[in-house]
């Protein structure tokens, strides 16, 4: 692992993906060339959009998703079956989401840094806490904030060799993208682990790991409970991989 080998999507390759998305539950189904029709793309954007994804191409991944195992139990009621298969929903999406190439960066930046900031707030802490954990067995400096003044203070002490992991669903936060900037214009390195691709938390970050949230929720408050489930697997996956790099088993 070493240099940034990010393949970013283009602006049709991030819709295309979207598209893919929607029609996820068809895919075994859809030859590349009805998909192209619905997405109203071209085969060969349809063709890169995957293999920046980590895909050999489009046959692969149809492969992929044929050969996961989907949750079924009819003896639960419809709601309850709604509900369980959304969390499977966001658990494989976000799985099949992850890049190689921005993964492999990621880790690349935990390990070339001297400190670790973690910044988040609300719900996100949860996962941010565990990732916290995590992190101190490696040993290196590291902090958590979910004060937003905080943030923006420490963040004014950042340098190249500080890295700063900002876990936020949304990515929208301005209290965290405040300090996101403060951090980028003292040449720090951003982070960030959510679950929007195109938001402004993920254009300041240097990588970002993107998962995925559903649309469908169980909510019956007037709060934000929004599942935070596709931060904490990122944050598991990234320590995992870079576990297994520091043992020397990825060269």
């Amino acid at each position: 692992m070493g240099k940034k080998s990010k393949q970013a999507l283009t602006t049709s390759e991030q819709y295309t993906w979207g598209v893919i998305q929607e029609h996820y539950e068809q895919i075994p189904e859809l030859s590349i060339s009805k998909l192209a029709e619905i997405a109203h793309v071209s085969i060969s954007t349809i063709t890169r959009t995957v293999m920046k994804k980590g895909f050999a191409g489009y046959s692969a991944f149809r492969h992929s998703i044929r050969e996961q195992k989907t949750f079924v139990a009819d003896e639960f009621p419809s709601e309850v079956l709604d509900a369980l298969r959304k969390n499977e929903e966001e658990l494989i999406k976000t799985i099949n989401n992850i890049s190689p190439s921005d993964l492999e960066y990621a880790v690349h930046l935990l390990d070339e840094s001297e400190e670790i900031l973690i910044f988040a707030h609300g719900l996100s802490l949860n996962a941010a806490n565990e990732l916290l954990r995590k992190l101190q067995l490696f040993h290196k400096p590291i902090s958590l904030f979910d004060d937003f003044q905080q943030m923006v203070y420490y963040a004014g002490f950042a340098s190249p060799k500080t890295l700063i992991i900002v876990q936020s669903l949304l990515g929208e936060s301005e209290g965290i993208n405040q300090a996101v900037e403060i951090a980028k214009s003292k040449n720090g390195k951003i982070l960030a682990i959510t679950a929007s691709e195109q938001s402004t938390l993920t254009q300041l970050a240097d990588v970002a790991l993107v998962g995925y949230k559903s649309s469908y929720e169980v909510n019956y408050f007037d709060v934000d409970i929004h599942s935070r489930l596709p931060l904490f697997v990122l944050g598991r996956v990234l320590v995992d991989v870079y576990s297994i790099y520091r043992n020397g088993r990825i060269k």
